[in-house]
């Protein structure tokens, strides 16, 4: 019996190591094994961290022609006003813009280190198919200020000028696109061929906005004095209605309505007989367009236009007069207390 029972307990004591391993030997394999992933792990990291660091791709192809130039421009927040496929005086001046912010020769020309800068995404151009809705936000044009006065809402006076300013480009370009289309006989259902555009946002915080009177631009710069923004400007048509120095946005308004007083058109109330004020209603055919950005001189501001194709070609009564589209732009990243510099 006591051999069995001895028997018994070196059973036990054998149980207890069946692997033939000592417990401290068993620890170190297990750190040897949690050591070999952790360098895994590390392998891993790194090579995904290498991956991110690796310089982006550019997406786009160069541009080939002066439309695709100022599609791609408007696209990257150097808006050359209406598009119309010409290579004027405002399109050079943007594209003096976009070389000076890339830190290229500013040619105002579309050069070939321009042109391999400056890519374009396709599709460049896009259908829009009209609907009902597009049809309600078009209206016949009021004949005078007092029947301005009388409408509920500015709209639109025809597809063909909605259909242009929705896609930043003079009327004249849209028809170019469409020779074989009826403009009074358009229907919902149609399609109309335009650049493949949107308004532009403008991502980084704003610290000021320099006016240029004598080239009538207007550009948005960041903190550390980077181009962030650029568009035509129409300025007053007499001198000295022409403010200068440091100005500041007072208030920031969309779709503002637009009070008529006889004592600051007095021309034009005069001419109509009119000797009270009123209120026209907002719309994008409102005299200050869907933006009104009051600056801290009284009366003054940056706003929109019925007119945008006319924007740096005309002159205003006295604000800074921008396209709809530029103007909201400008309108979502701008700031009350704003520094707004007017240089001669």
């Amino acid at each position: 019996m006591p051999p069995r029972k001895q028997a018994k307990r070196k059973t036990t004591a054998s149980a207890g190591r069946s692997d033939g391993i000592h417990p401290l030997g068993k620890l170190f394999f297990v750190l040897l094994i949690i050591g070999a992933l952790g360098i895994l792990l590390i392998g891993l990291f790194r090579d995904k961290s290498e991956e991110a660091i690796e310089p982006a791709q550019p997406i786009g192809r160069s541009v080939v022609n002066s439309i695709e130039a100022q599609i791609a421009l408007a696209r990257e927040g150097f808006s050359p006003g209406s598009i119309d496929g010409k290579t004027g005086s405002q399109t050079q001046l943007t594209l003096i813009a976009y070389q000076t912010a890339r830190q290229l020769p500013p040619s105002g020309l579309l050069d070939l280190a321009t042109a391999e800068s400056l890519l374009i995404e396709d599709p460049v151009f896009a259908r829009v198919e009209l609907t009902a809705n597009d049809f309600n936000k078009v209206g016949p044009k009021p004949s005078s200020w007092i029947e301005r006065g009388q409408v509920d809402q500015m709209r639109y006076n025809s597809i063909l000028e909605m259909i242009a300013e929705k896609t930043q480009c003079d009327p004249d370009f849209i028809v170019q696109l469409n020779p074989n289309i009826n403009w009074s006989k358009l229907t919902p259902g149609d399609q109309i061929l335009t650049p493949n555009l949107r308004i532009y946002q403008i991502v980084k915080p704003l610290a000021y906005v320099r006016i240029q009177l004598s080239k009538r631009i207007l550009q948005a710069f960041d903190e550390n004095g980077q181009i962030r923004f650029h568009c035509p400007v129409s300025i007053a048509r007499r001198i000295d209605k022409r403010p200068s120095g440091e100005l500041a946005v007072k208030v920031i308004v969309k779709d503002p309505n637009y009070t008529f007083n006889p004592a600051i058109l007095t021309a034009t109330a005069e001419r109509e007989g009119i000797t009270n004020k009123f209120i026209i209603q907002p719309g994008p055919n409102n005299p200050v367009g869907s933006v009104w950005i009051g600056l801290n001189l009284p009366s003054y501001g940056i706003h929109g236009t019925p007119e945008p194709e006319k924007v740096g070609r005309t002159e205003s009564s006295g604000c800074f007069r921008l396209a709809n589209w530029n103007a909201q732009a400008l309108l979502k990243a701008a700031w009350v207390g704003m520094p707004i510099l007017v240089d001669p």
